[in-house]
């Protein structure tokens, strides 16, 4: 099982409602934003049961701790009820709940995921507890982006940011649920820095499959004829480039660690010998498809054409080679 709160337990946002707990302080509502849509709900988990646990931190044994990892505490409600989205009802339920005195300790946590599927007339509805809500009361607000959030909600909650997760950090934390070393460090060189997308990519069985591939472009792409031929197999195997770009990048950093002599840095060892026979890559030329790569995530990120996007990548990976062939 994942350590969550182990996970957090570095981040300054769990540092920062620690330190207000501890100085009996905590905001009457906090902001929590992170890319990990997955595991969201989790991580919210954590921040009551920070505010909750009698030990001061999330001991995870306790009867409170217990009771909030199976949706189950009294003194904590769960939103959006249907695990969708949420609706202007369950914020009808949390402003009358709210008024209710608390069960079992001194204060009620109302936890609201998913918030960015929040509509404007709920978010409204909302603000007068948010700005004055009664005592004891605290609401906990997760989001994998702020920017479908009212100004009038950022301005009355305290926002606090989950980055994403050193690879260290996230091979620790997932390497029990996932045995096989290897495609754990590929899954997380490829990922994001989350924990969703590490495991998503895990258990994929096309990332062996887009390893294969971009292996086989960056030995075996050498004109610009082949570009259209490896394009249509690219998109083939994943209609989103995304993953194939993260694999590529690994392909490519593996490429330069083995180049500058430091294959004790190399994720891919049992790729390298394969990608020493790609022809004109030096150092130059693997630094320049690097940039390139990321300069395509920023097209993407604009909606770009994906067929055009990996034609783009491809011609430039090409490209580079040969210019740097000629310096």
């Amino acid at each position: 099982m994942i350590d969550f709160a182990a996970l957090l337990s570095d981040t300054n946002a769990y540092r920062t409602v620690k330190g207000d707990k501890d100085n009996q302080r905590l905001s009457h509502a906090y902001l929590i934003l992170t890319a990990d849509g997955e595991n969201l709900g989790e991580y919210l988990k954590i921040f009551a049961r920070l505010m909750v646990c009698k030990d001061g931190a999330p001991c995870g044994k306790c009867r409170r701790c217990r009771l909030i990892g199976e949706n189950a505490f009294s003194d904590v409600y769960f939103y959006p009820k249907n695990g969708v989205n949420v609706l202007s009802d369950d914020v009808n339920e949390l402003i009358e709940e709210s008024y209710v005195k608390p069960i079992e300790c001194d204060k009620k946590i109302f936890i609201i995921s998913q918030a960015q599927t929040m509509n404007a007339a709920a978010q409204n509805k909302l603000l007068k507890t948010l700005e004055e809500p009664p005592t004891g009361v605290h609401i906990i607000i997760g989001a994998t982006s702020e920017f479908a959030l009212l100004p009038t909600v950022k301005s009355r909650v305290k926002k606090l940011e989950i980055p994403a997760f050193s690879k260290d950090k996230l091979f620790s934390a997932l390497k029990n649920d996932c045995p096989d070393a290897k495609k754990l460090d590929t899954a997380i060189a490829c990922g994001d820095g989350t924990v969703g997308k590490a495991l998503r990519l895990y258990g994929d069985e096309k990332l062996s499959k887009l390893t294969e591939l971009a292996i086989d472009t960056l030995v075996n792409m050498t004109s610009s004829k082949d570009v259209l031929e490896y394009s249509n197999r690219i998109l083939a195997a994943n209609q989103d480039p995304s993953e194939f770009m993260s694999v590529l990048e690994l392909m490519l950093r593996d490429m330069l660690a083995d180049r500058e002599g430091a294959t004790q840095t190399v994720l891919n060892g049992g790729a390298i010998e394969r990608l020493r026979t790609a022809q004109n890559f030096c150092t130059g030329s693997i630094i320049n498809a690097l940039e390139k790569i990321n300069e395509a995530e920023k097209r993407k990120k604009f909606n770009a054409n994906p067929t055009m996007l990996i034609e783009w990548l491809l011609f430039q990976i090409l490209e580079g080679k040969y210019k740097w062939q000629k310096l």
